[in-house]
């Protein structure tokens, strides 16, 4: 397969062509496990893969949120994740112990190891039982137990309590987001043995951003090359059939056999299709540097997605970046174009822009960097 194939395949299996979710919850249940460290962009991310007609806009995918219907919570590596309710607590059995490892250098530094650390879970459970809690609230509930209540000391302590199963992300109060008690918002299910869970989450994995490697998949969980290899030899076997492999430049890929097939029946889309993504979309986060599938032709840099800006795609490459500025009743979208994009590119941005101001229901000034070239 060529690499531009790849990346047309990819384009419609993430729901970036063909958009099929009924709404931000199907995008994440879909997906598994969505990264949202940019957090109004990750609601972005979200409400671009809903088709127009029926796209949510912020105060929506907001009160999904404040309803629990997603959740928001540190999984698989120690970073932000939507998750649906229906999947976070096997997930969060699945990467606990891999993510306490990450972190247990911090855990020691900020002293929240051990005792300590169990003795401040009993304070965010005792808070948590009265309702849902702001950052603000639960650090006075462990000053006053004699527990850290700034900086990374409660940082971390907070992400224990996620990891623990004793907190998760709960209802906005005003603009502050707040933690609940994760069985509150989280259904009781029966546990999953750790390799029936990994292979779930590889087959998912490959259904919703297949073609992948096994590299894209250990980079994206944070599990190893070694667990990654055996639940993707498990999900084949177990697939029926439907997850199978092909080479693309001399690397093996697993993919869904259905899904492909629906991308490469689809009707080519046109050229110059111009995608605001956040910086770790899925698209980008999905899959294993040096991603090489997201570079402009004859820029032989890797294209990383730790820039200060988010990611614009024309059709599915980078050319650019972009950030929503938010202030009260208005915002800003800032433009940083790599190149002069022809008056057919102008007019797609144009568009996607205005998606974007309808999602944020406020008027947006556009600012625009000249081209770098």
């Amino acid at each position: 397969m060529e690499l531009a194939e790849l990346r047309r395949i990819r384009l419609h299996v993430q729901g970036l062509r063909e958009v099929r979710a009924a709404s931000a919850v199907d995008v994440v249940r879909g997906f598994v496990a969505v990264q949202s460290q940019e957090f109004l962009p990750a609601q972005w991310g979200l409400a671009m893969r809903v088709p127009a007609e029926r796209r949510p806009d912020l105060a929506a995918v907001s009160a999904a949120l404040d309803r629990g219907e997603i959740l928001r919570t540190h999984v698989l590596r120690p970073t932000w994740h939507f998750v649906d309710p229906s999947d976070a607590r096997w997930l969060m059995e699945l990467s606990t112990e891999r993510v306490h490892r990450a972190n247990a250098t911090y855990y020691r530094r900020t002293g929240v190891d051990g005792d300590v650390g169990a003795r401040a879970l009993d304070v965010i459970a005792a808070s948590l039982a009265g309702g849902h809690r702001t950052r603000a609230e639960l650090a006075a509930a462990l000053d006053a137990a004699g527990h850290p209540s700034a900086g990374l000391g409660f940082t971390y302590l907070l992400m224990l309590a996620e990891l623990e199963r004793v907190a998760i992300s709960g209802a906005n109060d005003g603009k502050q987001r707040t933690y609940a008690a994760f069985d509150e918002r989280v259904p009781a299910s029966a546990p999953k043995s750790r390799e029936a869970a990994l292979v779930e989450l590889a087959a998912r994995f490959i259904r919703s951003r297949g073609p992948v490697t096994d590299r894209d998949f250990a980079a994206w969980s944070g599990f190893t090359l070694g667990d990654t290899r055996r639940a993707f030899a498990t999900a084949v076997d177990e697939g029926g059939g439907l997850i199978e492999t092909l080479e693309v430049d001399g690397a093996t890929h697993w993919h869904d056999a259905e899904a492909t097939a629906a991308a490469t029946d689809a009707p080519r889309p046109p050229a110059g299709i111009v995608d605001l993504l956040q910086a770790y979309d899925e698209y980008i986060m999905g899959y294993a540097a040096p991603r090489t599938f997201l570079q402009p032709p004859g820029r032989s840099d890797p294209v990383h997605p730790e820039f200060p800006l988010h990611a614009l795609m024309i059709d599915g490459v980078m050319a650019g970046r972009w950030a929503p500025v938010t202030s009260g009743r208005s915002a800003v979208v800032r433009l940083v174009p790599w190149r002069a994009f022809p008056a057919r590119e102008e007019r797609a941005l144009e568009a996607s822009v205005a998606e974007v101001e309808r999602f944020l229901g406020t008027p947006v000034t556009v600012e625009r960097e000249p081209a770098a070239d």
